[in-house]
């Protein structure tokens, strides 16, 4: 009985949808979770350059990359993803890439805490130029380098 019931409604959404009564934002389906995993590192790499720009200026030099500075880069990378959903699609897909990317980057800098401001300072200094740096220079450069593949797991992403 459950499973008719299912089988009508669906039947019922592809018969309205065919008519123009809902227009599919897609032909494939979207991967959620493969969207998220996309796009967290891209915002802690956004989030980690605007702490350590804070620390120290050079950051931004020394993350640059050939098509711009790192927070340039990562924001196209943002723009690139979300140009391949419908808002609706990416409101849920960014709230949880973004609050992934928060818990990350709050738990490295809390890390660092304890003893004297300059102490936690001075942590959070080598904490940007051992940990963040690469990492940073390592989403902005592999973008640069490997556009393909980028774009590869963005379609990846949409199944079907």
């Amino acid at each position: 009985m459950m499973r008719r019931t299912a089988r009508r409604a669906t039947a019922a959404a592809i018969i309205v949808a065919a008519a123009g009564g809902i227009a599919p934002t897609s032909a494939r389906a979207l991967d959620e979770d493969v969207m998220t995993n996309i796009l967290s590192p891209i915002y802690l790499a956004k989030n980690l350059t605007a702490v350590c720009a804070k620390l120290d200026q050079s950051f931004i030099e020394d993350t640059r990359g050939r098509t711009g500075t790192a927070a340039e880069v990562t924001q196209r990378m943002v723009d690139q993803v979300l140009a391949t959903m419908t808002r609706d699609e990416a409101a849920p897909i960014v709230v949880a890439a973004a609050r992934h990317a928060r818990a990350v980057g709050l738990g490295m800098i809390r890390a660092q805490s304890g003893g004297s401001v300059d102490d936690q300072t001075e942590r959070v200094k080598r904490l940007c130029e051992r940990t963040a740096e690469p990492f940073v220079r390592g989403v902005v450069e592999d973008h640069e380098t490997r556009p393909d593949f980028f774009e590869q797991m963005l379609r990846d992403a949409r199944q079907g």
